[in-house]
C-alpha cells in the first residue's frame, strides 16, 4: 500500500523513518520545503515525493493512506483542497493535537467517510524533519476521533497503521479530546511560556548560571514550534482559558499555604506527592 505523508516535520518524518524498512508499504512525501523531501531521500525514508497534492486524485493512488502533518490551521487547508478523494478508496488522517475545530471543519464537508483523526501523543520541543527519529512511536498512545460515518475499512486501516508503529490506540470523541488536552498538554505549555516571561520579566541578565535541570526540563517546553503552538491555543481557545484559570487558582491556593501554618504547607505537599506517585 501506498503512504503519503503531507508535512515532512518532525511527526512526518519520523513516521517516514519508522515505515521505511517495511516491505509491505511504499512511503511517499508531499513538503513545500524541498530541503525536507531532500532529507528524507537522501536517507532513504522515503521512496519519492508528490509534485501536487492534485496527484492524489491519480488511479495509482487508490486504496492509498494519506497522513497530513501539518501544523492545525494547515491540516484545515490541506482538508480543504483534496475534497476530490473525499469517500473514495483513499483514508486519510492527521496527526493535530486540537481535534474539535477539525470536526467543525468535517462537519461543513458533509462528514466524508474516509477522514479518520489521530493524535500521537510523542513528540520533542526539537522540530522539523532533520530531527525526526525512527521508533518515535513505540509504546506511545495514539488517540483516534472520528464521526459516525467513518467506514471500518479506513478506521482500521488508520488504526494498523499506528499498531505498525508501535502505538497504543485510543478512541476518543473529538470534543472530550480536547477537553482533556488542554489539561495534560496545552497547559503545561502555557504555564512554560508564562514562567519564561516572568522570568524575562526579572532585572537578571544570568539567571541561568543559577537554575538546575528542573528549571531547563520545564523550559524547553517553549523551544516548542511557535507556528504550531500559536494554532493549538487558538483552536482550542476555551478549554485551554478554563484550564489556565484553574491553574491560577491553584496558584493562589498554593500562594496562601506558603503564608500559612508550616504544618499544613507540609502536608499539602506531602498530599501532592503521593498523588503524583501514584498517577503519574
Amino acid at each position: 500500500m501506498k503512504i503519503i505523508i503531507i508535512g515532512l516535520g518532525l511527526i512526518g518524518g519520523s513516521i517516514a523513518k519508522s515505515l521505511s524498512s517495511s516491505k509491505n508499504h511504499e512511503i511517499l512525501a508531499f513538503d513545500i520545503d524541498q530541503s525536507s523531501i531532500k532529507n528524507a531521500l537522501d536517507n532513504k525514508s522515503i521512496a519519492g515525493s508528490l509534485n501536487s497534492l492534485d496527484d492524489l486524485g491519480n488511479t495509482e493512488f487508490n486504496d492509498s493512506l494519506v497522513i497530513i502533518s501539518t501544523p492545525p490551521n494547515v491540516t484545515v487547508e490541506v482538508l480543504q483542497s483534496i475534497d476530490f478523494v473525499f469517500n473514495s478508496s483513499v483514508t486519510i488522517t492527521d496527526t493535530t493535537s486540537a481535534k474539535n475545530s477539525l470536526h467543525k471543519t468535517l462537519q461543513e464537508l458533509n462528514f466524508p467517510q474516509n477522514i479518520i483523526f489521530s493524535h500521537p501523543v510523542a513528540g520533542s520541543h526539537l522540530s522539523g524533519e532533520i530531527n525526526s527519529v525512527s521508533g518515535l512511536f513505540e509504546g506511545k498512545s495514539t488517540v483516534l476521533s472520528y464521526h459516525d460515518s467513518a467506514t471500518s475499512m479506513h478506521v482500521n486501516r488508520v488504526k494498523s497503521l499506528w499498531e505498525l508503529l508501535g502505538s497504543k490506540i485510543t478512541v476518543l470523541d473529538a470534543e472530550i479530546h480536547d477537553q482533556i488536552f488542554a489539561y495534560t498538554s496545552h497547559l503545561p505549555h502555557a504555564a512554560a511560556y508564562a514562567l519564561l516571561n516572568t522570568l524575562k520579566g526579572l532585572d537578571q541578565d544570568d539567571l541561568a548560571i543559577f537554575s538546575g535541570g528542573g528549571l531547563g526540563e520545564f523550559l524547553r517546553l517553549v523551544s516548542s514550534s511557535p507556528e504550531m503552538w500559536t494554532d493549538i491555543f487558538l483552536m482550542n481557545e476555551k478549554n485551554i482559558s478554563i484550564a489556565i484559570e484553574e491553574l491560577i487558582q491553584n496558584l493562589n491556593l498554593l500562594k496562601g499555604q506558603i503564608t500559612n501554618d508550616p504544618k499544613i504547607l507540609r502536608n499539602f505537599l506531602i498530599e501532592l506527592k503521593d498523588f503524583k506517585e501514584s498517577n503519574y
